[in-house]
């Protein structure tokens, strides 16, 4: 783990920054997916766990929540636009020809929710902000005080071909509402943000300057 603000961490939990979990003071914020979930508990290091949360309900952010979870024995928070996909195992899939087939890659194991997130509430001195979307509940971490963010999918922070940072949109194919991402986009680059945590991609700093809407 490494900090990235006062009592905020970065867990990386593929190589390349290419998937993250965050720890905001003893919350963890995302869990990959179901093997890089296992993973976790020893990533670390001891730092006591007291919840764990997510930014939106997809496999690759809450694939590995069971496993945490079960291995941590701390309750489970989610989004509350996400929380009955999360109760599901089923991310909620775009509107489209392929429904059937994005649905099918959109499993995991379901976890049972003990407390939904909404707009305004707290989290470990970070305020929840709805940022819908990328999935119809998705959320973003925000601290005022020293203007940290965690901004899930939002943007990524990766070009997944180079494997080189890149501000970029989420995947339109998982994304259900793009226009609806790109509304949150322009919120949360309205906070002129400093530093900035993604769900794909490295930290990113210096970011109120680099934050935009993108098409």
């Amino acid at each position: 783990m490494r900090e990235i603000a006062e009592n905020v961490w970065h867990l990386p939990l593929m190589g390349r920054d290419a998937v993250n979990a965050y720890v905001l003071g003893d919350v963890l914020v995302d869990a990959g997916m179901a093997f890089q979930g296992k993973k976790i508990p020893e990533k670390l290091g001891g730092h006591a766990i007291a919840a764990h949360t997510l930014t939106h309900a997809h496999p690759d952010h809450a694939g590995g929540s069971k496993n945490v979870v079960d291995a941590l024995g701390v309750p489970f928070w989610a989004p509350a636009g996400d929380a009955a996909a999360v109760e599901a195992g089923q991310a909620v899939p775009k509107e489209t020809a392929l429904k059937k087939v994005v649905a099918l890659g959109s499993k995991f194991a379901p976890v049972p929710v003990a407390r939904r997130l909404n707009e305004g509430d707290e989290v470990a001195g970070f305020t929840v902000l709805d940022t819908p979307g990328h999935s119809p509940g998705h959320i973003a971490f925000w601290r005022e005080s020293d203007r940290t963010l965690i901004c899930g999918d939002v943007w990524f922070h990766l070009n997944f071909l180079t494997l080189k940072p890149q501000l970029r949109p989420p995947f339109s194919l998982p994304t259900v509402d793009p226009e609806r991402n790109r509304q949150s986009m322009q919120r949360l680059a309205d906070l002129r943000p400093e530093p900035v945590g993604f769900g794909h991609g490295p930290v990113m700093t210096g970011a109120a300057d680099k934050l935009r809407v993108l098409p």
